[in-house]
């Protein structure tokens, strides 16, 4: 993927819990970072990762075809409204916020598969830890990769499967991880796991 990078400024703010009007969102193909002391809005960040794929394309021209559209998250109580606008220059460059903040959320506002792949893509190094009806769970992440999972008496590959059924609960990342985990394998390729846990999933509504 090439590098990418994009500033959002927020225009309009209907009773947002999280974000106001002025405020500005910035997105690179590596994390998105939010405006300093703001909580992490799950649905903002899946919202702005969708628009990394359809901007994507668009880089080489500095988004001229897109430029005034507005884009628009309103995925729980309130509404904001963002539109492109102009990109720092120092966006993406070493020593800037990485957005590393601890996140919490509930699960009925985005699927634990979706919650999987905002981590990985943004290549988030941390735990995030599922209190669910099923009982707790605990995924571990380096750089996006998964290097250890547990749910129950379920361990790694099998322990993710089982998670991605989950439909209702509460999730929290923990950024950061002990040195000797740093070193850990990977327990598999995300996106197999991935697949896999969506296969089974479709095959269990059947």
């Amino acid at each position: 993927m090439m590098s990418f990078a994009a500033a959002f400024d927020i225009v309009e703010d209907r009773a947002c819990p999280c974000y106001n009007k002025d405020d500005i969102l910035q997105l690179t193909d590596r994390v998105v970072i939010l405006p300093v002391g703001s909580p992490a809005c799950l649905i903002l960040i899946r919202e702005l990762t969708e628009l990394l794929f359809d901007l994507l394309p668009h880089a080489e021209t500095d988004f001229s075809e897109q430029r005034g559209k507005l884009y628009s998250c309103g995925g729980c109580t309130g509404l904001i409204k963002f539109q492109l606008g102009e990109t720092p220059r120092d966006l993406g460059e070493p020593g800037a916020n990485k957005g590393e903040i601890a996140m919490s959320g509930r699960i009925e506002a985005i699927s634990p598969a979706e919650l999987l792949q905002v981590f990985h893509m943004h290549q988030k190094t941390g735990k995030l830890l599922l209190d669910m009806d099923g009982g707790s769970a605990r995924i571990t992440f380096r750089d996006g990769s998964l290097i250890a999972a547990r749910f129950g008496d379920l361990d790694n590959q099998e322990a993710v499967y089982a998670v991605i059924p989950e439909k209702s609960g509460h999730f929290r990342f923990i950024p950061g991880l002990p040195a000797p985990l740093m070193k850990a394998r990977e327990i598999g390729d995300f996106m197999m796991i991935l697949m896999e846990g969506l296969r089974r999933l479709d095959e269990g509504e059947e």
